[in-house]
This record gives C-alpha cells, structure tokens and sequence, in this order.
C-alpha cells in the first residue's frame, strides 16, 4: 500500500477526517476509471440495508448491495473478478465493472455450488463521479489520501470498518482519527 496521491484506475480513495460531505464522510472509495475526461469509483464501505437477493431471485446467497455513490442510486453496478463475463469492462487489480449479468449469476451459482472463491461480487446502488480535474482539485484541497496497490484489504472483501482501519494503517494523526464517531460534533 503506498500513498501517491496521484489518482488512477485501480487506486483507493480514503476520505480524510471531516470533510464535512455527508456521502463521503468516513469513505473508502476504488477508482475504476481515471482518465482526461475525469473518475468513476465506488464507495466500498457504506452498505445499504438491500440486499442483491431482494431484486434478484436467481441469485444464491445474501450480497448485501452497497451505495457506491451520489450519482445515478436507482442504478445497480457490480464489481467483480470475473475476467471472461461478457461486456465486462477491466477494473484494474483483477477487478471487473459490469457485464452480461445473466452469465455473472450463473458463475455465481455455479462458484457458491463448489464452494469456490473464483466468482467474487460487490453490488452497489450509484456510483461516484468526477468530472475533468475535479479529483485532482480535490486531492490537492485535502480531500482525499490516494493509496495504490498492493492493498492492505482486498476491495471486495472491504467492510464498513475499512475506513478505521485505513486511517490506524496510516498512523500518526490518522490513527487519532480511526475511533472517533462519523460525526464527531453528536459525541
């Protein structure tokens, strides 16, 4: 895990302690594109109370679905590790947006069958986006701590608590940060 602050696919994105955005307060976000025309990511840590079952029966399991961003919530994206589902789109670090979703249920069945961990999903309502320099102006006003591979956590397997457990990782005054509430003001 290294801090380069330079976004790029691939690349997570740690809020700092009081941004004071009521969505990306306390965020973990992964950067799945990051280009001249600007970012797309999702929020790896703030689940909803859905689950991916709710919506779709055909799916074994409960995958809780997860709010990815501001942008677009009555959408529903999928990080994956399937790197032959059609249309899926390279993520970075092995990771795959989208694709024929028929076939990622079939995997998934099939994968939880056999009890293997080759189909790995995270489901997410929206997604966040940035548009053409706006990260970086983001990055430079203090927003966000850009960390690159090889992660501490693997993005998929990121719980609520990622965001703690990255400000402990990054010491110093970050560590001050990783116990105390959302909102500190309601303590």
């Amino acid at each position: 895990m290294q801090n380069k602050n330079r976004p790029q696919k691939g690349a997570l994105l740690i809020s700092k302690p009081l941004i004071g955005d009521g969505f990306f307060e306390q965020s973990v976000v992964y950067l799945t594109t990051h280009d001249k025309d600007g970012s797309l990511g999702f929020t790896l840590n703030k689940n909803s109370s859905l689950f991916a079952q709710d919506f779709m029966n055909q799916l074994p399991g409960k995958d809780p679905i997860y709010y990815g961003g501001p942008v677009e919530q009555d959408a529903l994206f999928y990080l994956h590790t399937m790197d032959t589902l059609a249309g899926a789109v390279p993520a970075g670090n092995g990771l795959y947006l989208g694709g024929d979703y028929s076939v990622l249920q079939e995997a998934m069945r099939t994968a939880r069958a056999l009890n293997l961990e080759t189909a790995r999903c995270k489901f997410f309502l929206g997604y966040s986006g940035w548009s053409e320099g706006q990260l970086e102006k983001e990055i430079k006003e203090g927003t966000w701590i850009v960390l690159t591979p090889p992660f501490q956590i693997e993005p998929l397997t990121l719980t609520t608590e990622a965001w703690r457990t990255y400000m402990k990782s990054l010491g110093g005054e970050f560590a001050l940060w990783a116990n105390a509430p959302e909102d500190p003001w309601m303590n």
